[in-house]
């Protein structure tokens, strides 16, 4: 289960954040995660509590927004949802499509004082 170290990483980068901003307290975290990242929600926020058990953030609330993997049909433009499509179009049926969306992971938002 690789998503416990992302939760360790990201622990680390907000500690390192409340010190640079003189935080006291992190409230919550909002991340998107892409689903082409082969991390899945459920099991980071099931490593949450472990991750800041003993740190600052023992108290912060993750939240996750999941996006889904989506391709531009390289041949008529459309955007559609590869994975529930299985790659293909489902506009002109072609199987040649550029990734557009499903690699992030990044921190959207940070509540804290």
């Amino acid at each position: 289960m690789h998503e416990l170290g992302y939760a360790v990483e990201l622990v680390n980068t907000l500690e390192d954040y409340m010190i640079k901003q003189k935080l006291t307290e992190i409230h919550s975290v909002t991340l998107q995660i892409g689903e082409a990242t082969g991390i899945i929600p459920r099991y980071m926020m099931e490593c949450w509590p472990a991750a800041v058990e003993g740190t600052n953030l023992a108290n912060t609330k993750l939240k996750i927004d999941y996006v889904l993997a989506k391709g531009i049909c390289r041949n008529c433009d459309y955007e559609y949802p590869i994975t529930l499509s299985h790659g293909v179009c489902p506009k002109c049926g072609s199987d040649e499509y550029d990734m557009n969306t499903g690699y992030e992971f990044e921190i959207v938002e940070i509540r804290a004082r």
